[in-house]
């Protein structure tokens, strides 16, 4: 068995297993190369969560072509000139990303026992690949999962997430993932996306799936216990960049499966601030794949209540939903699950949800609720406000033909809403669930011109397409073309979230 340690820069440049025997790699000698020694430190920057160097910066080793991303530097102007920054560092990062990405080992090499993967993960942080990936996921990727309320202003992901994946290999395999499936939507590399992309997430869901058995059996630390709810909710959103529909929704049951075994709505405080704020990102996720089939609701309501009270605004500057409207849209599709499984009663079942549409009628964003005083805040809020009752309307009564008035009146406001957030403001990112909810029952040509109009202003800030929800709101609107003239029944968009095969609803992650 070879020595521990990381493997030495040669046979890294040359992507090839190292011997790792000191002081010289024999395997180097071996083939007539130069060993050119052992690195004793990372060259990425950042907070570590734990040992020696846990709360302060990691040191860097700087090389002459790349100056690795300090927390707070280059990060501070991103929130005041995206559009500018954003085209740069794209630029940048794609002739880089031409001559640096090479091929990965194949997963068919030896999958290391824990013990081993410190080693291994020392030498995935090592190869000039991971480092072109991490600085575009922190510098392109971060600034847009979360509309930061000033120029400056720390961001979650950044200090939650990139320290968190040099220590975890499982995480930093889904943030390479992520990061590789990003560049090459944007890029359109197929290699970078069908490829790389795919290996890192296999990899990724390999170690999630050791660690949620080691955590359902209660051997998890705090930063073990994080590790698998971010590397769940980064899983999932590569989901969405790459079809909008979920193949990891599953893994949401084995958090919870965590959240029950450690206790965490009896244990969670304020505290445990990043917890809360990946739970709280999970959580909505867990409603938004709910909507075209509330039986895949997971999360409890208490969990929720917990996430909600415990959580602050960041949750609304990520999901863009007030958490009172959260909590409501919870309780909504909690009893639409029930009375799909049989467990109330249709009278039952009709007086709670319409008394939840009354309370979403009659509910006001407070302003002591906005995460900044962006006047654009308060239509974010009224356009969830509004997808939420027509939401509830059409589990109330999905045959209702899509020309009542209780259903236009809804999609009017909303689209009313979202005329008050110009395209080159950052919250249009945040509003594609009720964007989505008014296209699926737009009539006019003038309506659905529009929806296309704001998903492709959703694009131009994020460079990549909501593609499965703008195919599901074509196959409705084409679908109602067909009816005949005097045909007015209901065609829901529920209808093609379903397998063809099977007759299961697929997860749809409209977000």
């Amino acid at each position: 068995m070879p020595p521990g340690g990381p493997a030495c820069i040669t046979c890294r440049e040359k992507c090839r297993k190292c011997d790792r025997t000191k002081p010289v790699c024999q395997r180097c000698i071996s083939k007539g190369l130069e060993c050119k020694g052992y690195p004793d430190k990372f060259r990425f920057a950042g907070l570590a969560t734990r040992g020696k160097w846990k709360n302060r910066a990691v040191p860097a080793v700087r090389r002459n072509h790349f100056v690795p991303t300090q927390p707070g530097s280059e990060t501070d102007h991103l929130d005041s000139n995206h559009e500018e920054f954003d085209q740069q560092q794209r630029g940048g990062l794609a002739s880089r990303a031409d001559q640096n990405i090479e091929p990965l080992l194949s997963l068919d090499h030896f999958w290391p026992q824990p013990e081993g993967r410190l080693a291994e993960l020392d030498d995935l942080l090592m190869l000039e690949r991971t480092e072109l990936l991490l600085t575009h996921y922190d510098q392109v990727i971060c600034p847009h999962q979360i509309a930061l309320p000033a120029a400056g202003a720390e961001n979650p992901y950044q200090i939650y997430v990139l320290p968190l994946a040099y220590e975890q290999i499982g995480l930093l395999y889904a943030v390479l993932g992520l990061t590789a499936c990003h560049m090459g939507i944007t890029k359109e590399d197929e290699y970078l996306r069908e490829t790389l992309a795919v290996e890192y997430r296999v990899r990724a869901i390999r170690w999630l799936g050791e660690t949620l058995r080691n955590g359902i059996s209660g051997e998890l630390d705090e930063n073990e216990r994080d590790g698998i709810f971010v590397t769940i909710q980064i899983l999932l959103l590569q989901d969405i960049f790459e079809s909008g529909i979920s193949t990891h929704g599953a893994h949401i049951t084995g958090a919870l499966s965590i959240c029950n075994q450690l206790r965490l709505c009896d244990t969670l405080s304020r505290d445990d601030e990043r917890t809360i704020f990946f739970l709280g990102n999970l959580a909505w996720l867990d409603i938004i794949r709910s909507l075209a089939d509330p039986r895949r609701l997971c999360f409890s309501p208490e969990l929720r209540e917990a996430v909600a009270t415990l959580s602050d605004l960041k949750f609304e500057r990520v999901n863009g939903c007030p958490r009172d409207m959260f909590l409501i849209m919870g309780n909504v599709i909690e009893h639409a699950k029930a009375h799909a499984t049989g467990k109330i009663e249709t009278p039952e079942y009709e007086r709670l949800l319409n008394a939840y549409r009354y309370e979403l009628y009659s509910w006001r964003l407070k302003t002591d609720r906005y995460p900044n005083d962006d006047p654009r805040w308060p239509a974010v809020a009224e356009a969830f406000r509004h997808a939420c009752i027509l939401h509830t309307s059409r589990l109330l009564d999905e045959t209702q033909p899509a020309e009542a008035p209780m259903i236009q009146n809804s999609v009017t406001a909303i689209l009313d809403s979202l005329a008050e957030i110009p395209a080159e403001c950052r919250l249009i990112e945040l509003v594609v669930m009720p964007l989505f909810m008014a296209g699926a029952d737009a009539l006019s040509p003038y309506a659905r011109h529009y929806i296309l109009l704001r998903f492709d202003h959703i694009r131009a800030h994020g460079g990549v397409g909501n593609h499965m929800s703008i195919s599901l709101l074509k196959s409705v609107w084409d679908g109602r073309s067909r009816q005949a003239k005097h045909d007015s029944s209901n065609i829901s968009w529920g209808w093609f979230a379903r397998d063809s095969a099977s007759e299961q609803q697929h997860d749809y992650l409209i977000i």
